[in-house]
Order: structure tokens, then sequence, then C-alpha cells
């Protein structure tokens, strides 16, 4: 999932941090070229966005005409919004980039320029994404996206695309859960009974399961300590994949009861 690997990344920030804290300096030459040149490109992309925004804004479209586009035809609301929802989702990406440059500059590592290279451009995706997702359920609920924009309106779509671009790691995990509602998949339940406890679990995981409740028993009838002797739902039992599947496992202690995880 794409939140695994944004956590991953967190987590090697917070080590970064944890660097930039204990030393003054421990950057090598080429993790300081790469710090510098990932500032001064979100910097710039920063600029390009704020020129975006105002040429957007006076209705100049000056990109498009460039292009030898017709900014007629692009002079309408529908396109204005859009436009300033992905400007707003760009600019929030760079500022977050930009943010982060500053606070892991002392453990800044090469490896994560390709992050920062993206962050902007990855952030006004996002917007566009949660911005047909918000107005086409608007639409599908009655309301109009076609009539014209008012300062608020278009400050309201910009805001949004802006927190959309910041926080992205929060937009991933949320578009996530949208996805995971709207095309659940019906998968069959591996079958780990008889299993050790830990095989089990990765079973469970690599078959896009989540592990539930674990509950452990007594030893007995002849079970090694740490096998999986029973689980919930049964094996081949068809539900929605991701659901959670509780397992029972046999325990060498002595004063364990069924009921306890």
């Amino acid at each position: 999932m794409i939140t695994d690997n944004i956590e991953r990344v967190g987590k090697d920030n917070l080590k970064n941090e944890k660097v930039d804290k204990g030393s003054t300096e421990t950057l090598t030459p080429a993790d300081r070229r790469a710090a510098r040149v990932s500032v001064s490109y979100l910097l710039l992309i920063l600029a390009f966005f704020c020129w975006q925004l105002f040429d957007t804004w006076i209705g100049q479209h000056s990109l498009p005409r460039w292009a030898g586009y017709d900014v007629k035809r692009l002079d309408t609301p529908g396109f204005r919004l859009i436009a300033y929802t992905v400007i707003g989702g760009g600019l929030g990406g760079t500022i977050n980039g930009i943010r982060s440059c500053l606070q892991y500059y002392h453990g800044f590592s090469q490896r994560y320029v390709w992050k920062y290279i993206t962050a902007p451009w990855m952030g006004a995706s996002l917007a566009l994404l949660v911005y047909a997702l918000i107005h086409s359920s608007v639409s599908v609920f009655g309301g109009s996206t076609t009539a014209e924009i008012s300062t608020t309106q278009a400050l309201a779509n910009f805001a949004a695309g802006a927190l959309a671009g910041y926080g992205s790691k929060d937009v991933f995990i949320w578009l996530d859960a949208q996805v995971q509602k709207l095309f659940q998949v019906p998968q069959e339940v591996p079958k780990v009974e008889g299993k050790p406890e830990e095989a089990a679990k990765s079973q469970l995981q690599s078959a896009g399961f989540e592990v539930g409740a674990v509950t452990e028993i007594p030893q007995g009838n002849g079970k090694a300590a740490g096998t999986v002797v029973e689980q919930t739902p049964a094996p081949d039992e068809t539900v929605a994949r991701g659901a959670p599947v509780d397992i029972t496992v046999v325990t060498d202690k002595p004063d364990s009861a069924p009921g306890q995880g």
C-alpha cells in the first residue's frame, strides 16, 4: 500500500531528526548538495505556482496561450475551479516539501531527492482527485457545479487543494479507505489452522486480510505451543478482502484460560 511506503519514509525522517538533535553537522558533501538542490528546486516551483495562481486569477492563461490553445474556451467556471484546486494542491505539496527539507536538513539523505521532486506534482494530483470526488458527490445529490463562481468559492477550492497537497499522507489514507469501500473484493480465507502463529499471521497478511483477535488456550491434544488450532472466519469462507481473521493459538502457559488474548 502507498501508506506503508509513506510510513517507512516517516520513520526514516524521525531517525534523521534524532541525528539532527544529536550533532551539528553529519551531512556528506553529496547529501549537502542534494539538500540544497531540493530546497532550490522547491523554491522555484513555489514561485511557479504563485505565478500560475495570479495568471489564472486575472484570466491571462499564459501557458495555454503559449501552447497555442484558444484561451477563450478556458474562461469557464469549471476550468477556473479546477485550476485553483490544482494550483492549491501544488502549493501545498511544495510548502510541505520545503518544511520537511528544513526540518531534516542536518540528517538529509540524497535518496530522498525524488520525494521532494515529486511532492508538488503529487500534491496537485491529489487535489484534483479530491476535487473530482467531492464535486461528483455534490452533483449526484442535486448540487450545481456549473454556475458562475464567486470569490469565496474560488478561495474555498484553492484552500481545499492546498490542504490536500500539504497533508498528502492523510489524503492517501483517506483515499485507501474510499477504495476499500467502493471496490470490496470477495476472497476466500486461507487455511491457517495447524500452522505456527507467526506463519499464520504472515499468510493472512499476504492474502490481503488483517489479523484480528488472537486468543490463547492451554496446551492439549498433542498440539505444540504456538500452533493455530482455530480461525474465524473458517477456511475457504468468502469474505471481503481486508476483513479481520481471528485465530486461536495453543500456549504452554498453565494459567491461561479461553478468552484471554
